[in-house]
Order: C-alpha cells, then structure tokens, then sequence
C-alpha cells in the first residue's frame, strides 16, 4: 500500500464521520455517490488536515515529556533514566482527557 493511501474512518459523535484521508494520491474520498450516501445515512462528513499537531493528543503528551526532561537537566545515563521515569510518570489522565478534549476526540 503506498503512502497516505489509507483512511481510516471512526465515529466521532452521534452522527459525525470523520475521515482522515491523504488528499495528495488517494482522491476517492471526493466520491459524489459515497458523500451523497453517508448524508443521507444522516451523518456528516468532515475532511481534516492530513497531519496537524495541534489535532494530535500525542504530540501534547510529548510536548509535556520533553518540557519536563529539560527542566530536569539530566546529565549523566543514569539520571536521564530516573528523569524519564519522572516525567513519564508526571502524565495524569486528567492530562490525556485534556489532550483528547483539546483535539476534538
């Protein structure tokens, strides 16, 4: 399968279908009678970006990861270790429903 040839489809709401395709090769997602079939399904269709970090929940786990490892200004392998294990265990779920929230997931 080449790249960016996927898509993946979820719900993502009672009557929403978001559909993450790559626009650049794979146009099929531009079908009149699939749209036409999915609205009259009742659901909308929503196209989205093919990649944006500011709609990815990991991208902000990271983002906190990385903040935290900085501050932490581990020099040595071994302290590097025990900062990663704080900074990983720093990441609540208040942080990752936060994320997910902030994303529209």
């Amino acid at each position: 399968m080449w790249p960016y040839q996927q898509a993946s489809c979820r719900p993502s709401g009672t009557k929403t279908l978001s559909l993450d395709l790559r626009e650049r090769i794979l146009a099929s997602h531009k079908d009149q009678t699939a749209l036409e079939l999915i609205r009259q399904a009742g659901a909308e269709v929503r196209f989205l970006l093919p990649y944006s970090p500011d709609f990815n929940p990991i991208e902000k786990m990271w983002s906190k990861i990385k903040t935290l490892l900085r501050g932490l200004a581990a020099r040595t392998q071994d302290e590097l270790s025990v900062a990663i294990t704080q900074a990983f265990n720093a990441v609540t779920p208040e942080d990752a429903q936060g994320w997910f929230s902030s994303c529209y997931i």
